[in-house]
């Protein structure tokens, strides 16, 4: 046994996070550990024992499902109650003042014209259906996902389709921490079949598993279920099915619609591109058509062809939503933006692009474009790329317009695609929506006439129809994206995988999870019911500051990356001639009246010191706009870095761009305000420097001047009017003054408000220089466009 102040051995950090249970074993082996620390185990297994004890919230069960012709191999599904995976969440006393029992309508005025649609409460749908419920009675809106995932890890061809279940009922920022999502089945597939077969049997074997999971919903739905809350007091709340988030192909699944065919309207194959939607499907339209089918058909496939002359899949004979109370199937399929909108539009865009300009100019003018905070740099060729996430799609949407201006023009569904995803609807950025979709269909025949598609019957771009409705019923997209499920997924399903031994998974995999949900429901108890002094203390310091802090929130070091740097240093490692001038100029402000020195004897003035601190970057919290739904602050950060090689390297560096507020008054969006004084600036931050404490012949500094962090920043000039057909600024360099002096400014870094992206810009057909490099470009190219599509932050705030 080894002695408790004996250091670690070698490697253990490392083997903490390959193996951390066997690492915990080790530790609790040292002597005297478990006493000093008074832990009531001494090993893994104790610290089990204890953890099994506590009884669980929803307990798990097995269920088996075979094929007739095929008895010996079973399909194993694990599942808990779906009633108290709802009694569980909405019992949760950490989230007892959080939660919502009636629905809400928000208007955007007094005349009440124009509503407002953001959480789940304030939709149509949730209105809908409280009034068919008796008085008295609460709706519990369950929101149902599933991921379906190839096991790779194990052997032979087995599919795994984790359920998870969360509720409206929760405000979006508490929706998407794991605590509030819970699994409720797991079940594992596993066939050897034709491509035909499989298919058949999969559908038929997913609609069974989930007859069995949400079969609680049926009775519970109908006549409601006494709940007691996390504040105590006992409600009749009917659980009912309102949301179904699922990628395109599961949407089929669900709604035994038709591949190829749209899950939410009656619409063929070859009409998916037309410019208005069919007919809405209903659950009880498609009801018919299986019930029909299968009452006069003479075999399966005279019953699959019966099926699909109606749109309808025709795997399924009894799908798992039939009889469910206020739910229609086709309703509750929710827009997904990260699969319909990134994986899909963005998607086709690029390939769309491809045929209007060569796969070399575009990774060409994608490694030239200049560094920004939060925008990834492609230093690879997008061609080269084999399998592309969704967050790549993502940061290639940032940029493609800007890209391929003079080339195509995409800005309407890229508008679609930012808009869509606004945290807050009202009628106006609703018909925004509406009048991107139509002159997307009014000019997608240019892309068939130029050759580049045939066609565009396309799932993914025909969900587009779909997105204002479902805002309307549903609340915004960010209560039911699939990517929100994507992170859970992965916690739940491959971390619960991982803790096993790989034998006879699920039960392990299961029980994990269990232990995980124990665990994390004693962390709040003990949060909310027992906090420690310490906890006490930091959460009145947090609100005394958030009270007393108004503004930007700001963080730079305390030190300075170089300290007493000549000023002469400065200005050559920084590129910037003309700081000294405009140095003079911001501090002469500060001197008394009528000794201000003249302006033209002002150059030739001495500066009362010859070094300066610099900083090369500093990070600051951006406004909300809403935006910060999970309740995190969106973070940007910009650099005034010189590079290490020669001064006189042109680009050598990174100096960012940022808009600068020109007074208090200026507005928090849009670039240009109501009045000149109101209106932001486009910048180039060049230096990030404090004046210092002390100068020539004097003990202390002038006592006027500022004590706060300083930014030297050069002009660039914005155009009046952003471009007609991308919507985006042009951003030119300010003209020099007289003697060659640079226009320039000294601000304080807190009216600095974003950092930007520009992208270079030469005109139509004009090809990019090839000296041009990410880190020279901002120096040896003159004209650009504002990249307002760099973030959701920037669409809102740079117009």
């Amino acid at each position: 046994m080894q002695e408790v102040n004996e250091p670690l051995p070698d490697g253990l950090e490392r083997q903490m996070e390959e193996e951390p249970g066997q690492v915990m074993e080790d530790i609790l082996c040292f002597r005297h550990v478990s006493e000093k620390l008074g832990l009531s185990y001494h090993n893994i297994r104790g610290l089990h024992k204890i953890v099994d004890s506590v009884p669980p919230h929803a307990c798990w069960k097995t269920h088996e499902l075979w094929f007739k012709n095929d008895a010996e191999h079973k399909h194993i599904i694990y599942h808990r109650n779906l009633i108290d995976a709802v009694k569980t969440l909405l019992g949760n006393p950490a989230h007892a003042k959080d939660i919502v029992y009636r629905p809400k309508r928000v208007f955007t005025n007094a005349s009440r014209d124009s509503r407002i649609y953001n959480e789940m409460w304030t939709g149509d749908w949730w209105n809908a259906v409280q009034y068919r419920l008796p008085a008295g009675s609460c709706v519990a809106p369950v929101i149902i996902a599933t991921d379906k995932t190839q096991l790779t890890q194990f052997a032979g061809d087995k599919t795994a389709y984790p359920v998870y279940l969360t509720l409206g009922s929760l405000p979006r920022a508490i929706r998407r921490k794991a605590s509030q999502r819970m699994p409720v089945s797991f079940k594992m597939v596993g066939v050897e079949l034709s491509k035909k077969q499989k298919s058949t049997r999969i559908q038929k074997l997913f609609h069974d598993s989930m007859q069995i999971v949400l079969e609680p919903l049926i009775e519970a739905g109908k006549s409601g279920v006494e709940v007691t809350g996390g504040d105590g007091k006992v409600r009749m709340v009917h659980p009912i099915l309102a949301c179904y988030v699922a990628d395109y192909p599961e949407q089929c699944l669900v709604t035994c619609a038709k591949y190829g065919t749209c899950a939410k309207c009656k619409v063929n194959n070859s009409q998916m591109g037309d410019r208005e939607p069919g007919p809405w499907r209903t659950q009880c339209k498609t009801s018919k058509i299986i019930e029909a089918a299968r009452a006069n058909s003479t075999s399966i496939s005279n019953f699959q062809e019966r099926c699909k002359q109606d749109n309808v899949s025709g795997g399924v004979r009894y799908p798992f939503w039939e009889g469910f109370p206020h739910c229609d199937i086709h309703m509750s399929i929710t827009p997904d933006v990260l699969h319909q909108l990134y994986q899909g539009v963005v998607k086709h865009l690029i390939h769309w692009c491809s045929s209007v300009m060569t796969d070399t100019e575009l990774d060409a003018r994608i490694r030239m474009l200049p560094a920004c905070f939060g925008m990834q740099h492609f230093k690879n060729r997008w061609s080269h790329l084999a399998q592309i996430s969704g967050k790549e799609r993502k940061d290639m949407g940032r940029i493609l317009l800007g890209c391929i201006i003079g080339k195509a023009l995409s800005q309407v569904l890229l508008d679609f695609i930012y808009i869509s995803q606004y945290p807050s609807h009202d009628k106006d950025s609703l018909g925004y929506l509406q009048v991107d979709l139509e002159q997307y269909h009014a000019n997608k025949s240019i892309l068939i006439d130029l050759g580049v598609h045939d066609h565009f019957n396309i799932p993914k771009l025909h969900s587009m129809q779909h997105y204002a409705e479902c805002i309307q019923n549903f609340g915004t997209t960010d209560n039911y994206n699939t990517e929100m499920f994507e992170r859970f997924h992965i916690d739940y399903a491959k971390e619960g995988w991982r803790a096993t031994n790989f034998r006879d998974e699920l039960p392990q995999m299961t029980q994990w999870l269990s232990r995980q949900e124990k665990v994390a429901m004693f962390e709040t108890y003990l949060k909310d019911y027992h906090p420690t002094e310490v906890e006490r203390e930091q959460e009145e310091q947090d609100a005394l500051e958030s009270e007393t802090r108004p503004g930007v929130g700001l963080a730079i070091s305390k030190k300075p990356a170089l300290s007493s740097q000549p000023l002469s240093s400065i200005i050559s490692k920084h590129r910037c001639p003309s700081f000294l001038h405009h140095l003079r100029v911001y501090l002469n402000h500060f001197l008394p009246r009528g000794e201000a020195i003249s302006r033209i004897q002002l150059p030739h003035a001495r500066l009362p010191f010859h070094q300066l601190d610099v900083w090369h970057t500093f990070k600051f919290s951006l406004d909300t706009l809403g935006n910060n739904v999970d309740g995190q602050e969106e973070i940007d950060s910009v650099r005034a870095k010189p590079g290490k090689g020669r001064a006189e390297n042109v680009g050598d560096g990174r100096f960012d761009v940022v808009v600068v507020a020109q007074s208090d008054e200026a507005e928090s969006t849009g670039l240009h305000g109501v009045l000149p004084t109101t209106s932001m600036k486009v910048r180039r931050l060049k230096v990030i420097f404090c004046l210092p404490d002390s100068i020539l012949m004097m003990d202390e500094a002038i006592v006027a001047w500022p004590k706060e962090h300083l930014a030297y920043v050069e002009w660039l000039t914005l155009s009046k009017q952003p471009g007609l057909h991308h919507s985006m600024y042009s951003v030119t360099k300010a003209i020099g003054l007289n003697n060659n002096i640079v226009p320039g400014d000294i601000v304080s870094l807190s009216t600095i408000h974003q950092s930007c992206h520009l992208i270079p810009h030469l005109g139509p057909n004009i090809s990019w220089p090839s000296s041009w490099k990410s880190a020279n470009v901002l120096d040896l190219c003159n004209s650009f466009l504002l990249n307002n599509w760099s973030s959701k932050f920037a669409y809102q705030t740079l117009w």
